[in-house]
């Protein structure tokens, strides 16, 4: 088959408000969510709140140290919880519309004001989230019924994680936080990352540290493992040539100077060096809208270190990303034309290919 006659999505799965309310339902609601790093909760108390398509998530460490997630909602009169991004409690969580308070494992525990024979709390507490955790990522899920564990999941995945593991990821602590909105549909950005076709045009400075990708191609033909040589001797994502940080576990000097990326379905980045990752999430706003968090992970000792300073990393990666961005938000406005019906998929779009395709399959078929 030509490669003109494979079919991008159609225009209307970028921007349609239906397409993107099927798409809450059967992939956002129904699928195991990259949310945050463990590190946010390493301690009973500890809590980062998170959105999911629209969805309120409160993830949570209980006094026993188990993983815990709540829909962000009181169940008095469905006031949000807890409006911070991240933080601790001593005990409990506290409404700030009428007090009423939930302990880490999501019972209601106090009603000010209200006696106790008036409601019944072994009924009224915070509704859970499914969660779990790999390599330090930690996943929700909101499914209504018992998912699919999560590990089989990810390597159900057209691009598996689970080929990293041997890097000792749960090890990496944040360095770094950076959030930015992008007027453009997610799906543009997942496609965006899986082509390097617009690499020479668009990221000069990409492809001077990583030559591969002047070519075209998202990773090198010639090596086995899917990694891609950093021509400046680093070892960090970075266009610094000086740049020699502690090494991931388990790199050989080969990976150590080398890149390696994967795209979790649906909206995870991870981005692998020899001595750091970024992982981005991607939290769509509607059909036209996404809000991109990346955090940048270090090994321990290299946070602790007095003169520790991710600058040059971060520096790099920003410039890349919102090259990208820019690009994807004139995207979005061609794939609004009514003379958009669908593109097509060249030999080097192949990813592009494979994700619209695992894409169609969980969506599955539009209503008429």
């Amino acid at each position: 088959m030509s490669s003109t006659a494979r079919h991008t999505l159609a225009g209307r799965d970028y921007h349609s408000n239906d397409v993107y309310a099927v798409e809450q339902e059967r992939i956002f609601f129904a699928t195991w969510m990259y949310a945050g790093r463990v590190d946010q909760v390493a301690e009973p108390g500890q809590f980062f709140t998170v959105d999911i398509a629209g969805e309120g998530v409160i993830v949570t460490r209980s006094s026993e140290g188990g993983l815990r997630a709540f829909y962000n909602v009181c169940r008095h009169r469905g006031s949000v919880l807890c409006e911070e991004p991240r933080g601790q409690i001593k005990a409990v969580f506290q409404c700030p519309y009428h007090a009423w308070c939930y302990d880490l494992d999501g019972a209601l525990v106090a009603t000010p004001r209200v006696g106790k024979d008036e409601v019944e709390r072994s009924e009224l507490s915070l509704k859970p989230v499914h969660v779990d955790e790999w390599q330090g990522f930690v996943f929700v899920n909101l499914s209504r019924h018992q998912p699919e564990p999560l590990v089989p999941t990810l390597d159900a995945h057209y691009d598996s994680p689970l080929r990293f593991a041997d890097f000792g990821l749960g090890v990496l602590r944040t360095g770094f936080r950076s959030e930015s909105v992008v007027a453009a549909n997610w799906k543009i950005l997942v496609e965006n990352y899986d082509e390097c076709l617009h690499c020479p045009i668009v990221h000069p400075e990409l492809v001077e540290a990583i030559p591969a990708y002047k070519k075209g191609m998202v990773f090198d033909p010639d090596r086995a493992d899917g990694g891609v040589a950093i021509v400046t001797g680093g070892n960090t994502y970075s266009n610094d040539p000086r740049a020699r940080r502690t090494l991931l576990p388990n790199m050989t000097e080969e990976q150590a100077t080398s890149i390696y990326g994967a795209q979790v379905f649906p909206t995870m980045f991870l981005d692998i060096a020899g001595s750091n990752a970024v992982v981005t999430r991607l939290s769509p706003e509607g059909p036209r809208s996404t809000r991109v968090f990346s955090e940048y992970l270090f090994m321990p000792e290299e946070i602790e270190s007095p003169d520790f300073d991710p600058k040059p990393v971060v520096d790099f990666c920003e410039l890349v990303a919102h090259q990208d961005y820019v690009v994807s938000e004139r995207v979005q406005k061609g794939v609004e034309s009514r003379s958009f019906t669908h593109g097509v998929y060249p030999e080097k779009d192949e990813y592009v290919h494979q994700f619209n395709e695992y894409y169609r399959k969980v969506r599955g078929p539009l209503p008429d």
